[in-house]
Parts: structure tokens; C-alpha cells; sequence
């Protein structure tokens, strides 16, 4: 303690031999400067000195982000000669000559060495200057160096909307998921999306999460689940986040779906060979237009340096890359069947949606039960695309692979679009 004391005298020694030798005949508070950094006062009744407190953080001409607001002013204690205990004032303004104060807080306790004060939010996108200055009882101490520093712009995420599959659509038991990427204002960083899945709308246990980047070459975000999921109604809903910035949005509105597991080997494979249901898997369908001349469909495989290749089958004048397939349920029993052959820069095929039991599976003895079904608006059907031509039973092409099935409700009207995750 003795040890302490003679510390601080030391310290306080020169600030008063410096005084003296500036202030010969105080009738009050007297101020001297010592290292151009610290300054002091003397009270000319009690012969108490008090020092300036040295500023610390933020430092000189930092630059904050928004989110890392509030801000915390630190600075190193002054030293005083007297044993009353130090507040400290602290100041914060737009101007250096603090003719603007946005923010003072006076009284605050001396820390233990440091004294440090949350502050509130300021206005983001502005420079600041800041200063502090200790107290004991009466005595004010002269005020700090002046320091500036800066709060960045404000990021904002809007809340996301939720896009396919639409509201209490009947989506397969692993949907593909797809928001609509969120509006965002100021110098935002990478945007990221968490998908998040929920038997209750509450979404107070979740039993599906995944957080995907932002397609920044599409308007929209999609996500495969990777889990299956039971038959039954599920909730799903999306956050943006922007990791770098710390700002997340609030949730999209919750979106109900109704999910119908699908099994293409347990189908029963009409006018088709038996075993395509078999094939790897290798593709995945990305787009899905039923429009008023026919069915366009885009999938990995179609295009680029993998895309499945064309076969030549007996009887062509021309080459055919894949076949269209449609699967529904009927009595309760899952029926398949892929009788649009297409080559690569065909457009579109199957005609339109209102003329599917005409122009899809017209023939009883191939394809019945699935003859002159129409589905009806509502109505969940499957969509696929197999390699090669597989129409009819004697196709024994040797190139095996074939898409994912896409489960969508039959559109009321003229058609429909939809787009899947890669």
C-alpha cells in the first residue's frame, strides 16, 4: 500500500514542480501539461491535483461497423493526490470543437486502472469525436485529447418470401425448396439463407436445418432437403444472413406443405423397360415449365461436357437424347411411364396441361390404368427425364441413367413454371 502511494506521488511530483513554474500565484484551480499529452489541475485551496484520463478505445480515427454498435469508451484512469474517489465525464460529438454533442454521461465510476462506458446507438454513417475528463468532489480535470472515429452505414436484410413450392402444395418425401433472394440495403457482405422445417407453425423444434449461399445468378435460392420426410403436413420458413455484418433478417412467413413419399422402383412402370426405374440417378431436373404448346424441362445433364448422349434408335431419321416421364397415383397405387422422346433442341413436348389424358397415355393396351387420365387442378403428379429412348419394351440401350422424380400439384388454367436447386 506505502509502495503504491509513493508511486503516485512520484508521478504527481513533476506535474506540480511544472505547475509551480507556470502558475506562480494560484487563486484557484491552476492546469500545467506534461509530455504534451497529459494534462493537470491543482486546486488552490486543498492542493489536490488531478490529472486527465489518457483515451484508449476507440481508437484514433477507428472505423466501426454499424452492427458493432453500441460502442464502448475506454480510457486509462487519471491519477489524483487527493483520496476522493474519480468520476469521469465522457462526451461525444459531430464536431471537434463539441459544439454538437450527440451523447454525455457524467458520473460515471472509476474502473479498477480502466474506466469504461457502453454508450447508446449513434446515427450510422457519420464521423465522431469524443472526450472524457475526471472529477473528484468539486474538482473538474481538464478534458482529454480529442479523438475522432467513425460508425459505418447500416446493413438491413429484408424479411425473405418463401417461392415453390407454393402453399399447401403435396411435395415429395425430400422437396426442393426455393426463397425468393431478400432486399437488402447498405455495403452488405456474402448473404446466406437458413432453411429451417417444423411440425407446429411456433417452429419451436425444428426437424429439418440447412443454410445455404445466395444464387447471386438467379433471383432466387433453392435447397434440396437431404433427410426424408415423413407423410404428413410440415411447416418451412427462411432467414437471411449476413455473417460479415452480423445482421439477420426475420423469418419469412411460414408456408405449410404436405408431403407424399414417392418411390419410382415401386411404381409400376408402364410401356417403359421394366428396370429404368433402376438406373443411377444421375441428373437432377433444375426447371419445369408446363406451357400451352408443351412441357420444357431443364436438368443437369441436358447441356455441357457430361450431358447425357444421343442415341440413333432403328427406324429414326434423327437422334433422341431422353425421354419425358409422368407418374401419378391411381387407387392408391403409384403408376410410371416415359413416352415423350425428345432430342436436344426440341423445345418442349406432351402438348398442354389440359390435353395430357390425349396426348400422353392414349393407347388402353399400353398404358392402361393411366389411359385418358386427366389429373385433376390440385392434384399431385411426377415429373422425370431417362437417357436414351425408353418408349416401349424392347429398348436395351447400354447408357443406364435417368433424373430425380419432381412431385407437383397439377396447375388450375393454362400451365405453370417451377425451378429446383441444383
Amino acid at each position: 500500500m506505502k509502495q503504491k502511494s509513493l508511486c503516485m506521488w512520484s508521478a504527481l511530483a513533476l506535474l506540480v514542480a511544472t505547475t509551480a513554474c507556470t502558475k506562480a500565484s494560484p487563486t484557484r484551480p491552476s492546469e500545467g501539461t506534461a509530455s504534451g499529452q497529459t494534462a493537470s489541475v491543482t486546486d488552490a485551496v486543498t492542493g489536490v491535483t488531478l490529472t486527465t484520463p489518457a483515451l484508449l478505445t476507440p481508437t484514433a480515427n477507428q472505423q466501426l461497423k454499424n452492427v458493432e454498435q453500441p460502442v464502448t469508451l475506454t480510457v486509462r484512469n487519471a491519477v489524483t493526490s487527493g483520496t476522493t474517489p474519480l468520476t469521469y465525464t465522457f462526451e461525444v460529438a459531430t464536431d471537434a470543437a463539441f459544439a454538437a454533442k450527440v451523447y454525455t454521461k457524467d458520473g460515471v465510476a472509476g474502473g479498477s486502472g480502466t474506466t469504461a462506458l457502453k454508450i447508446d446507438k449513434l446515427t450510422p454513417n457519420k464521423s465522431y469525436f469524443w472526450r472524457a475528463r475526471a472529477t473528484s468532489g468539486t474538482l473538474a480535470g481538464p478534458y482529454s485529447e480529442v479523438r475522432g472515429f467513425g460508425i459505418g452505414p447500416e446493413v438491413i436484410l429484408a424479411q425473405p418470401v418463401n417461392g415453390d413450392p407454393q402453399p399447401n402444395a403435396t411435395v415429395g418425401e425430400q422437396p426442393t425448396l426455393n426463397v425468393n433472394n431478400a432486399g437488402r440495403s447498405g455495403p452488405n457482405g456474402a448473404i446466406f439463407y437458413r432453411f429451417e422445417i417444423s411440425e407446429t407453425t411456433a417452429f419451436t423444434s425444428l426437424v429439418y436445418t440447412a443454410t445455404v449461399p445466395e444464387r447471386t445468378d438467379r433471383p432466387f435460392t433453392g435447397h434440396d432437403v437431404t433427410t426424408k420426410l415423413l407423410e404428413k403436413t410440415y411447416y418451412w420458413r427462411v432467414v437471411a444472413t449476413d455473417p460479415a455484418n452480423a445482421v439477420t433478417s426475420a423469418p419469412s412467413a411460414p408456408s405449410a406443405m404436405n408431403v407424399q413419399a414417392f418411390n419410382l422402383q415401386q411404381a409400376t412402370v408402364l410401356d417403359s423397360p421394366d428396370n429404368f426405374a433402376f438406373f443411377a440417378e444421375t441428373a437432377k431436373i433444375t426447371d419445369l415449365v408446363m406451357g400451352p404448346s408443351g412441357i420444357s424441362v431443364d436438368f443437369t445433364k441436358k447441356n455441357g461436357p457430361d450431358r447425357w448422349p444421343d442415341v440413333f434408335p432403328p427406324g429414326f431419321s434423327g437422334t433422341i437424347q431422353y425421354c419425358l416421364g409422368m407418374a401419378w397415383k391411381i387407387d392408391g397405387r403409384w403408376y410410371a411411364s416415359a413416352p415423350i422422346e425428345m432430342w436436344n433442341d426440341r423445345p418442349e413436348g406432351g402438348g398442354p396441361p389440359q390435353d395430357y389424358a390425349l396426348n400422353w397415355f392414349y393407347n388402353p393396351v399400353r398404358w392402361a390404368p393411366m389411359t385418358f387420365h386427366q389429373p385433376s387442378p390440385g392434384e399431385t403428379i411426377g415429373f422425370f427425364v431417362v437417357a436414351g429412348d425408353v418408349r416401349g419394351f424392347n429398348s436395351n440401350q447400354k447408357f443406364q441413367e435417368r433424373s430425380n422424380v419432381v412431385m407437383i400439384p397439377m396447375p388450375d388454367g393454362g400451365g405453370a413454371s417451377y425451378s429446383f436447386g441444383r
